[in-house]
């Protein structure tokens, strides 16, 4: 848990008829991160993969509003690529050529629901069918026509002989035309050049005007029902001769052509082989194997060494030790040699945590929410830790939802002993920042680098730990003079040899090192601050509960105590990933190396785990 780990490289010899189904396998273990070193002599990777997805692109835009839903997982078969993509594109045009007629009607409904549904809203602006008994096709002396024109539609000139009344609609105008039928057809020729677009009466209303006029939306409501059988039943059509072509599976197997075409750039071919690199994770190797065997692939597996380039790293922790990589990660991934600081992080954060916000009962609250919203939002595990400490100084500090009257404190009252909380916070941060200097010398040690650290930080260390002894023992100071000779005695350029600028960096380094840490020692002190705050803060909210009394009183403490676990929690919250990241880490965390990107699925799942859709 406490050191990073390197993936290792890896190459698989397969075949290109195996390609897509060891693709699947090593993307269904999740433990390796593809990296092509291109070899001379190989070849593309599926080169008819553009000219597929050209025409798939054409077909998916026109039609693929009618394709049902792709399955829910698929298993390779033992088809040659080329071969499947080609039988992909064939079934299409088939389903293209026997859907048709179906979708021509499906699309003639759909524009006939919109219709119908402008209609309505003509007939609920107009509190009826304007002109409705009033013949449409101009064989009678007078005729009439019902348009709809968008907002931005330029003013209608109707013809002198037209009488045109408008309605509003949601996003434009109806207008409703009649007059004579000569009149008429010019107005359709202004109306069909303005691009607006002509409504139809159904039947059913356009030929009982009586009936009509009795019940204007009972009409259209029949027809719309009319209209969506028949468009429900040329979608049934449409699905008969999906399922007949197995269309679900093909669009399955799509999605994964289009997954592999993601990934191709990382494979490399010849005429029957296929090459895939990268990286591993070594504790994974063994089920990786056992996975491409029980897929009955023809694969060769080996492992190599990390010179093809810098292998990505891996954090080794347990579940409950996993929300506390957020601090590492906020500034990088540990490289080949570093710690991996989570697991110190997991032991000092909710420390300073509940020491700011030592509470009993807010504790108790902060802890409910993390265990409650752990899983949908993996950061508030954060907060299980931290407010189960929280709850520790609560006793420590005697104080339950800010009263200290109801628990006798084990330890202090904040308020009542200033001096100590700020030492006592003092001397938790000089621990902390010493561990961080432990753990860069372990870091030394795991590179080989342990003489040349102890040169550089031998004095330094001595330096900072006399300054704090002083303040017990002044004498103890003359233990920064000798730091400095020290300092100055290890100093050694690349070559190991003492220069003049060895010596002048080493001068610098001393000075601006020791600086810093006794800085940072500093900055610790805000952690007994921030718990003189809270306890301020929570004397304050009981002093005005206790002044209103009563059922106001109760008010008061409950919205003082929320106020302080939504304030406080987040100020302290940032203090402390400011103290982990720039006091502590700063110590040996360099942040060297890079994250492994597992190869997975992105949206679809190609599983056969969960059934074989073949």
């Amino acid at each position: 848990m406490l050191r990073a780990r390197a993936t290792h490289w890896f190459e698989i010899i397969t075949t290109q008829r195996d390609m897509a189904a060891v693709m699947q396998v090593l993307a269904e273990t999740g433990a390796v991160e593809l990296e092509a070193h291109p070899l001379q002599g190989v070849q593309p990777v599926l080169p008819q993969l553009d000219a597929f997805f050209e025409e798939f692109a054409a077909l998916e835009k026109k039609y693929g509003r009618y394709w049902p839903p792709r399955e829910a997982s698929v298993k390779w078969r033992d088809e040659e690529p080329a071969a499947l993509l080609e039988r992909i594109l064939e079934n299409l045009r088939v389903w293209v050529k026997q859907a048709g007629p179906a979708i021509e009607d499906s699309q003639r409904f759909e524009t006939r629901a919109g219709e119908l549904k402008m209609l309505r809203d003509l007939v609920e602006a107009a509190g009826g069918f304007p002109f409705a008994g009033l013949p449409a096709d101009g064989a009678g002396i007078l005729a009439r026509a019902i348009y709809h024109v968008k907002a931005e539609t330029p003013a209608v000139t109707a013809p002198g002989g037209l009488l045109v009344q408008g309605f509003p609609a949601r996003d434009g105008e109806f207008l409703v035309a009649i007059g004579e039928a000569r009149d008429m057809a010019t107005f359709r020729g202004e109306m069909a050049a303005l691009r607006a677009r002509e409504l139809h009466l159904p039947e059913v209303v356009a030929d009982d005007r009586a009936k009509a006029d009795a019940d204007p939306l009972a009409g259209l409501d029949a027809a719309l029902a009319e209209n969506a059988a028949e468009e429900r039943a040329a979608r049934d059509r449409i699905e008969v001769v999906s399922r007949a072509l197995g269309l679900g599976d093909m669009l399955a197997r799509v999605a994964l052509f289009r997954w592999l075409r993601e990934h191709r750039a990382n494979l490399q071919g010849t005429d029957w082989t296929l090459r895939i690199t990268g990286w591993i994770d070594p504790d994974q190797a063994r089920a990786v194997e056992a996975a491409l065997d029980a897929a009955g692939v023809d694969t060769v597996l080996s492992l190599g060494d990390a010179n093809a380039g810098q292998a990505p790293m891996l954090l080794s922790n347990p579940g409950w030790l996993k929300p506390f990589e957020f601090f590492p990660r906020l500034l990088g991934m540990p490289g080949a040699g570093e710690a991996d600081p989570s697991l110190v992080t997991a032991l000092i954060a909710p420390l300073m945590f509940g020491y700011m916000f030592g509470d009993v009962g807010q504790g108790a609250v902060l802890l409910a929410i993390g265990l409650w919203g752990r899983k949908q939002y993996p950061l508030l595990a954060l907060l299980v830790p931290g407010g189960v400490m929280a709850m520790v100084f609560g006793l420590l500090f005697g104080s339950v939802f800010s009263r200290e009257d109801i628990l006798p404190a084990l330890w202090l009252h904040p308020l009542q002993e200033p001096l100590t909380v700020l030492g006592v916070a003092l001397a938790m941060g000089i621990v902390f920042l010493l561990g961080g200097v432990l753990l860069d010398a372990v870091q030394a040690v795991w590179t080989g680098r342990l003489k040349s650290w102890l040169y550089a930080n031998t004095g330094i260390m001595l330096a900072y730990l006399a300054v704090l002894a002083a303040f017990f023992e002044p004498a103890l100071i003359w233990g920064v003079p000798l730091g400095l000779v020290l300092a100055v005695a290890g100093a050694r350029d690349e070559t190991g040899q003492m220069t003049a600028g060895a010596v002048a960096r080493a001068l610098g380094e001393y000075l601006e090192s020791l600086m810093r840490l006794l800085v940072s020692s500093v900055s610790f002190s805000r952690v007994g601050a921030f718990a003189l705050a809270h306890a301020g803060l929570s004397a304050a909210i009981v002093g005005m509960a206790d002044a209103a009394a009563g059922a106001v009183g109760l008010v008061v403490l409950v919205l003082g105590n929320v106020l302080i676990i939504a304030l406080e929690g987040l100020v302290t919250g940032i203090q402390i990933t400011r103290l982990v990241l720039f006091e502590f880490f700063t110590r040996f965390f360099k942040a060297g190396g890079r994250e492994f990107h597992p190869l997975s699925f992105p949206d679809h799942d190609f599983s056969a785990k969960n059934g074989d859709a073949t």
